[in-house]
């Protein structure tokens, strides 16, 4: 008989079988490429979301009150004696209602799987401002009974227990087919391209990159550094600024949000991908980001200012660590690292080279597969 699960997602996260995948939000995404590979290992899956049906507007006030965990989720939890496991994407800030559904669930079936997957751990300096510090210490309360209810803590950390919890140390994961890289380089000329991904929250630190380049443009240099900051978000103005205020517009470009076609002429363009510069100020110093495994997929050389799977891979050699501080990069030292690489292997055997290894360790089914293996337990 097929295993059944149940996927549980919070927020304006949402489910459509329908939906083409490209035209998603990167969370969004992710939740549907995750239900797709549960089904592809053989799962019949249902998914279900209690903030849906609320008005946010009312939710986001709501949420800071101390007993709002008291409004129960219009779930049928008659329903739960048919699901063999129960999959769920943590919530910005776990709140009490959580918990009282939790207990409900294993009260009607305490043998059902509980998986809870925490993206970013330790997440409690990612909510500095001061209208997240009622649902920091919410969560730091309720989160108190998660080991009463929950079996595996899925994490991109290196922590084996959290919350007094057994971990499923994984990854980020990537559909490979829909991220790969679609046109390879024959050469390198006297620029090179580097692309920076993200929604530029202050934990992205690219404020590091520009103050390098900065200071790579003191000398004169034989290569040319272009980087493209690709995104909006809360960082976009300071980026902006500091860009003006050192007149690097022509070699730090601000492209804001980019998608499809072009951002893939960005992408196809470029050799070298700088990761997270500042994930040591939200007090995080492993990560698995998913930014990287799309580099990965891109054929990009790889620069990082947090340790990743990536420092204790033996077999990925197109990776540059930085200290995980508030220095400007080096970036003479990045250009000597690809430089080197690209005297020796040449740059369309690197981008087929670290794409291989992204489809081998990164692809959906690949990634999850220790889930599964929790699930056939």
């Amino acid at each position: 008989m097929r295993k059944k699960g149940l996927y549980l997602a919070f927020d304006s996260n949402n489910y459509v079988a329908s939906l083409d995948v490209s035209h998603l939000d990167g969370i969004q995404r992710k939740i549907h490429l995750q239900i797709k590979t549960f089904e592809g290992y053989g799962y019949d899956m249902d998914f279900y979301n209690p903030y849906l049906h609320r008005k946010h507007s009312t939710e986001r006030f709501l949420r800071r009150m101390p007993l709002q965990f008291l409004r129960r989720w219009d779930f049928d939890f008659e329903r739960i004696k048919h699901y063999d496991f129960i999959y769920i994407r943590k919530a910005w800030f776990m709140d009490g209602d959580l918990i009282m559904a939790l207990k409900t669930i294993k009260k009607r079936l305490h043998n059902v799987k509980v998986m809870l997957e925490i993206p970013t751990y330790p997440y409690d300096n990612e909510g500095k401002k001061l209208d997240m510090i009622p649902l920091l210490i919410k969560d730091k309360f309720w989160r108190k009974q998660l080991f009463k209810y929950v079996d595996r803590i899925v994490t991109y950390s290196n922590d084996n227990e959290i919350f007094g919890i057994k971990t499923l140390i994984t990854s980020n994961a990537i559909d490979y087919e829909s991220v790969k890289r679609t046109k390879i380089l024959r050469d390198v000329d006297s620029t090179i391209n580097i692309i920076a991904c993200a929604n530029l929250s202050y934990w992205h630190g690219y404020d590091r990159a520009i103050e390098g380049i900065k200071e790579y443009y003191k000398n004169p240099r034989a290569k040319e550094i272009v980087l493209y900051i690709v995104g909006d978000g809360a960082e976009y103005s300071t980026y902006h600024d500091l860009i003006k205020k050192y007149s690097l517009e022509k070699r730090i470009i601000l492209t804001g949000s980019q998608f499809g076609q072009e951002l893939d002429e960005i992408y196809n363009n470029c050799i070298v991908g700088l990761d997270s510069m500042g994930r040591h100020r939200s007090n995080v110093y492993y990560n698995s980001s998913l930014k990287g495994k799309e580099y990965c997929a891109k054929g990009l050389m790889i620069v990082s200012g947090v340790e990743s799977e990536l420092d204790n891979s033996k077999d990925f050699d197109y990776y540059y660590r930085v200290s995980a501080d508030d220095s400007p990069l080096d970036f003479c030292g990045i250009v000597d690292f690809v430089l080197n690489k690209v005297g020796k292997e040449g740059i369309a055997n690197i981008q087929k080279s670290v794409m291989r290894y992204a489809k081998e360790r990164f692809d959906f089914p690949v990634v999850m597969d220790i889930i599964r293996q929790f699930i056939e337990s």
